[in-house]
């Protein structure tokens, strides 16, 4: 796809760790074709390890690919070396500025360069420039001129005004992000700004676009931004999402960007041949087929005659959202609107204040303004996440199928001059390891210790210093985490 997606005149660079880029570039050579292998790039990015058992694994591998010949380059070049300069460019100037000497003879015989410049005798094969030339140059004062006529004028060559030489396929001299560096997100896979600024520069030209399939930590997308070209970043992760927002709100003067939910194609792929036309069943049909599957799972009633309410449970009403589209608020409007119409309506009605409303994504801050939309209608509602396993057949067969409250987090915050402080309230986290049906909200107390529970599950309680929560908790048999959605976000200039 990105072979196809690509410009022909642009450029591929896939960052791969040592141990794997041989068998990626088996792949790559087949797709692009091995002449569209331009280079093999080694970026060393740590120092030496104490490997004792093999030579210290200290680079990564970038390889660069182009889809044609005649690829946009923009030649990129790095500072002199420090013996360099200290050999070369001995002298200053009044101004501070250093400078080297160089030659201004001709390295072959020119006899229409042998001429007299300025009661200096022209040298044996002529001079390197014109007249004209050497009165344009010497007007500019560049050229420096010794008392002794015997000896030659010389060219100054400012350091300032020189590139340092051209850029190979070392990189030796981009470290990594450290601990203190100012660009740190504390990412585990975040990349130094210099490396993408390097490549970027040398393979787009401002107003490109610049795509990243798995953009982590946003570095791409920010060095991008920086350097005026268009962008579209990828990630399956929420919080690498989350971090790439945030690192772009926090650049000076950045251009509108959307986030966008593309939906998930393996769960299209999975509902049309579960439920699709293959089986020879209309439109509403399917989607029927599809609600009342997810509602068995969850052990729930179908019920019929309403277009956002699909079924009962435990005297709660239950809404299953769509396989390509998250739950928005505009579908929690939706939800409440039908269930007050449907309160006193017959068999079916609701007969308690409860909404379960079971989703594959969710849009973003939904939990919070959803709740309090739904809390001001006298509904109290909750969200669950569809697990992935309803597409394994072996976990349906099984009965593995387990829905979890979506992930919520309470903070009050207070402010006291530049002082602030935060308390943690409330947060339902979703555990992994453990089975249960429902993780009630956990919360703190004056000690600083945080309490909860959960059916099915033991207490979880964090360990505290001075009364204050440290942050991690410790359970007796359970681990906890957040899942995370596939999400894509794209830059376009008409936002």
């Amino acid at each position: 796809m990105l072979h196809e997606l690509l410009h022909e005149s642009g450029s591929l660079y896939v960052h791969l760790d040592w141990d794997v880029s041989h068998a990626a570039k088996c792949v790559l050579d087949e797709v692009f074709g091995l002449e569209r292998c331009q280079n093999e790039i080694v970026w060393k990015r740590t120092t030496a390890h104490s490997d004792s058992q093999t030579y210290s694994h200290v680079h990564d591998v970038i390889l660069f690919y182009t889809e044609i010949e005649e690829f946009f380059w923009n030649p990129q070049h790095t500072q002199h070396g420090e013996q360099y300069l200290k050999d070369k460019y001995t002298y200053v100037d009044e101004k501070g500025r250093r400078y080297m000497l160089d030659n201004i003879t001709s390295p072959n015989p020119r006899p229409n360069m042998t001429y007299v410049w300025k009661g200096f005798p022209p040298p044996e094969k002529g001079w390197r420039y014109s007249k004209e030339t050497m009165a344009l140059l010497d007007a500019e004062r560049p050229i420096w001129y010794h008392d002794d006529n015997s000896k030659r004028p010389q060219l100054k060559r400012y350091l300032d005004e020189t590139k340092g030489p051209l850029l190979d396929s070392v990189w030796t001299d981009i470290n990594p992000v450290n601990s203190q560096a100012s660009e740190r997100l504390n990412y585990r896979t975040q990349k130094p700004e210099a490396l993408l600024e390097r490549i970027v520069e040398a393979s787009s030209r401002v107003d490109d676009i610049v795509l990243d399939c798995v953009c982590g930590s946003g570095t791409t997308v920010a060095v991008a931004e920086k350097l005026g070209r268009r962008w579209i970043a990828c990630d399956l992760s929420r919080f690498a999402i989350h971090t790439t927002r945030k690192r772009l709100l926090s650049i000076p003067g950045v251009r509108p960007f959307v986030v966008q939910n593309l939906g998930k194609y393996e769960r299209q792929l999975w509902a049309g041949a579960e439920f699709g036309a293959g089986n020879g069943k209309k439109s509403a049909e399917r989607q029927r087929a599809y609600v009342e599957f997810v509602l068995k799972l969850a052990n729930a009633r179908p019920i019929h005659g309403y277009a956002w309410l699909h079924g009962v449970k435990a005297e709660r009403m239950i809404h299953v959202g769509a396989v390509d589209a998250p739950v928005s608020v505009g579908d929690v409007t939706q939800i409440a609107a039908e269930f007050k119409r449907a309160v006193g309506t017959g068999k079916d009605a609701p007969t308690t204040n409860g909404v379960d409303v079971l989703g594959w994504d969710f849009a973003f801050e939904l939990n919070e303004v959803a709740k309090q939309q739904a809390a001001a209608a006298n509904i109290q509602m909750r969200f669950l996440r569809i697990p992935r396993d309803v597409m394994d057949k072996r976990a349906v067969e099984q009965g593995d199928i387990h829905f979890f409250e979506l992930a919520a987090l309470s903070v009050e915050v207070k402010t006291s001059g530049r002082n602030a402080s935060l308390k943690l309230k409330d947060f339902v986290i979703p555990p992994t390891t453990c089975r249960r049906r429902r993780a009630e909200p956990l919360s703190i107390g004056r000690s600083g210790s945080i309490t909860g529970r959960s059916t099915g599950t033991t207490r979880a309680t964090p360990s505290t210093t001075n009364g204050r929560p440290t942050g991690r908790a410790k359970t007796n048999r359970s681990r906890w985490r957040l899942r995370t959605p596939t999400w894509i976000r794209a830059n376009t200039q008409s936002s």
